[in-house]
């Protein structure tokens, strides 16, 4: 125990190194803000004379309010939306693609190749073969435009 009470600049250096080594090797552990309160605490004893407790107390301190304060920062950005994003929304995605009608009812209701798959389309005067151009998404079924050639 008497080692723990001698600690020095260089033990709170090496803690602070070997907390965010942790950290990038560790999945889903949150060590990043202890490693840098760690080397800030290295960083002040090399300045200042701390005692063990003062040492501990600012190393505890330090890594409670940073831990807090990037908690909230990221507990807000994700409750925000992001409106440009297409992530997990393919019908987003669609938008301005361009593929080829391969069925068509009479109601205007059809299917379209895309890429590597089919879609549910609907539009005016489409017969099979013509080349269409999504225009709107609504839910799985993609609003479309015959291109003229």
């Amino acid at each position: 125990m008497e080692w723990f009470a001698a600690w020095t600049f260089w033990s709170w250096l090496i803690f602070g190194f070997i907390l965010l080594i942790a950290e990038a090797i560790l999945p889903g552990i949150f060590l990043l803000w202890w490693g840098l309160a760690a080397l800030a605490v290295a960083g002040l004893s090399c300045l200042f004379p701390l005692s063990i407790i003062w040492s501990w107390v600012i190393f505890a301190s330090l890594a409670v309010i940073a831990s807090v304060v990037w908690w909230r920062y990221q507990h807000h950005k994700d409750q925000q939306a992001d409106p440009h994003t297409a992530l997990n929304q393919r019908g987003i995605a669609m938008l301005a693609q361009r593929g080829t009608v391969t069925e068509m009812a009479a109601s205007g209701i059809g299917r379209a190749h895309f890429g590597d798959t089919t879609w549910r389309i609907k539009g005016a005067n489409l017969q099979i073969g013509d080349t269409v151009k999504v225009s709107k998404v609504d839910g799985i079924t993609l609003s479309v435009e015959k291109i003229i050639n």
